[in-house]
Order: C-alpha cells, then sequence, then structure tokens
C-alpha cells in the first residue's frame, strides 16, 4: 500500500478544449475505499464545464489564483483558501477570473467521477 504520492507520480491529463490539467492523487486504483482525490489546474480566463454528479458530493479546495463558483444561477467569489462543497445533482463549475492558474484540490464522497479523466486521455 502507498501512503505517500508525488505529483509528478500521479495520473494527470491535459483537456485541452478548455485548457485546464486534472492530475487523480487517490482513488479506487490508488487504495482508496470510499472517496477519491484531484487537483485541477484551470488558465486564465477558463472554467471548468458546468455539470453535475448524481450520487456524488464533491468538495474543492481553492489554494491557488482567483475566480467564481457558480452554483446553480449563483456566484460566489473565489480565493486561496477558500472551500467550496456541492451536494449531488447540483449544477456547478469553476471559472478563473485572475491573470494566473486557478488551482483546486477535489475530493468525490463516494469516489467514481474522477475515472473520465482517464477515458480522456
Amino acid at each position: 500500500m502507498k501512503y505517500v504520492f508525488e505529483k509528478k507520480e500521479v495520473f494527470g491529463v491535459r483537456m485541452k478544449d478548455r485548457d485546464q490539467t486534472a492530475y487523480i492523487w487517490l482513488d479506487k486504483l490508488s487504495g482508496a475505499q470510499n472517496f477519491s482525490i484531484g487537483s485541477s489546474d484551470v488558465d486564465a480566463d477558463n472554467a471548468t464545464r458546468m455539470h453535475s454528479h448524481e450520487s456524488e458530493q464533491e468538495i474543492m479546495f481553492v489554494y491557488k489564483g482567483k475566480g467564481l463558483a457558480v452554483i446553480e444561477d449563483k456566484s460566489y467569489p473565489l480565493e486561496p483558501e477558500t472551500l467550496v462543497f456541492v451536494p449531488p445533482k447540483v449544477e456547478h463549475q469553476l471559472k478563473n477570473t485572475g491573470p494566473e492558474k486557478l488551482s483546486f484540490v477535489f475530493f468525490y464522497v463516494p469516489g467514481g467521477p474522477e475515472q473520465y479523466l482517464r477515458k480522456i486521455q
């Protein structure tokens, strides 16, 4: 069982259609039982896709950059040390509104939605 992970070791994919890079740090393939964790870097003037999750909760912790969390029809400001919680079936999106990358860690409980990243490689 692996206990410590470095970015150079984890699965990463560049999503050129939206200038975003995402990484899967820990999931069912690497030993997590009931959750998954990843990170994402969204380039300036870009955003994640508006989406929802059928049965998973998502938690996102911003550690770099500035932006907006769009949850359903409302926008919330993002800056370092901001946490976003999204329950199942709630539409959401993160937008980078600053000049540098918007970087955040995401958690899914239970894990699963991150697996789409492995398919778009």
